[in-house]
């Protein structure tokens, strides 16, 4: 069955497959915030090539690529789809942000006064509001933690989804997402010029890790825009997971890896056999795990000097997903339902 028949149906995956990701950068920052960064269980197999932090968070812009995608050809125009974009993102990226100024604020070792008429901290809360030039100190907080100072590590990523996002609509406001094969030379072109002149794109920043998750939004787009043409497997699937797992060479690193992945993960996503519907009724979760999680688990740490991984991880898990579920059902999901509001006004007739 090929992912355009599948892909019609809500019934899917990945609001699992995101819950998974986002519990595996939660347990990747257990090691890193506590200290024991190097002992982390995937970096130490995978011999430093990746570790669980980044394959969630790599995850997340595989699925984001195609998804986004999809949102853009079923909403026709750019303000419509800049409007879903906004409803998605910002109410939980504000409340993360002032969440961890008030939490940094009650750890910090300035008084109230003084951490609130800071500077830093009205910066940290405007620039991070807005996702674009991410801030990570806050006067005072967190100085002796084992990872000092920084309050929320795991905003790092959003400025590279939202440069994605206007990528995406400068791709559908040219017809390039209505166009499969002009789509392709456009992206093998692309392609081609990233991997030789990685300077020509303008980037967040520029750096191995943000490349790979530009380059992991890109497949996800792709396997969207062919969705006609992509059969899915549980079979191929399975061999591709094996290839991943076996890494036997060097070109499981690169390129080759994120095809292999992508089609795991849409497989699983997609495929009527593999379905777990009844995760789908509790709601999603995994952004509120994602953008609350570091600061609590810093707070955590800063508390009990003693927890190790897994303490931190257990920890943080619970107190993260408790809190990510009021922002799910008190605000995430109702800003979610004014998407049709803002599409029927923004469509043309």
């Amino acid at each position: 069955m090929r992912i355009a028949l599948l892909a019609r149906e809500r019934n899917n995956n990945f609001n699992l497959l995101r819950f998974l990701a986002a519990t595996a950068v939660i347990f990747s920052h257990s090691y890193a915030l506590t200290g024991h960064g190097m002992e982390e269980p995937l970096l130490r197999w995978a011999g430093g090539a990746t570790y669980f932090g980044l394959l969630g968070v790599t995850v997340f812009f595989i699925i984001s690529g195609f998804l986004v995608s999809k949102s853009f050809v079923e909403r026709k125009t750019v303000g419509a789809f800049a409007a879903a974009r906004a409803l998605r993102i910002y109410p939980a990226l504000i409340a993360a942000t002032l969440f961890s100024v008030v939490v940094a604020g009650a750890l910090s070792t300035l008084p109230w006064r003084e951490f609130l008429i800071d500077p830093e901290t009205y910066r940290y809360a405007t620039r991070n509001s807005l996702g674009w030039r991410i801030r990570y100190f806050l006067p005072g907080a967190f100085l002796d933690n084992p990872y000092p100072r920084a309050v929320n590590g795991s905003l790092w990523s959003v400025p590279i989804e939202l440069s994605m996002y206007v990528a995406c609509a400068i791709f559908g406001a040219l017809g390039l997402l209505y166009r499969r094969v002009w789509f392709n030379i456009v992206f093998v072109v692309m392609f081609v010029l990233f991997s030789l002149r990685p300077d020509w794109f303008m980037l967040y920043n520029n750096v191995p890790h943000v490349r790979l998750l530009a380059l992991a939004f890109g497949i996800g787009a792709l396997a969207w825009v062919n969705r006609d043409a992509i059969p899915l497997s549980p079979w191929v699937a399975a061999g591709a997971l094996l290839l991943l797992v076996l890494n036997p060479g060097e070109m499981l690193r690169g390129p080759f890896a994120l095809v292999l992945l992508a089609y795991v993960l849409l497989t699983f996503a997609l495929h009527p056999s593999l379905r777990f519907s009844a995760f789908n009724r509790i709601g999603d979760y995994s952004y509120g795990l994602y953008v609350y999680a570091f600061v609590i688990q810093q707070a955590l740490v800063n508390v009990r000097r003693d927890l190790g991984p897994f303490g931190l991880f257990a920890a943080s898990l619970v107190l993260t997903l408790a809190v990510a579920i009021v922002s799910w059902h008190g605000m995430e999901k109702p800003a979610l339902g004014l998407k049709s509001r803002f599409a029927s006004r923004l469509q043309p007739a």
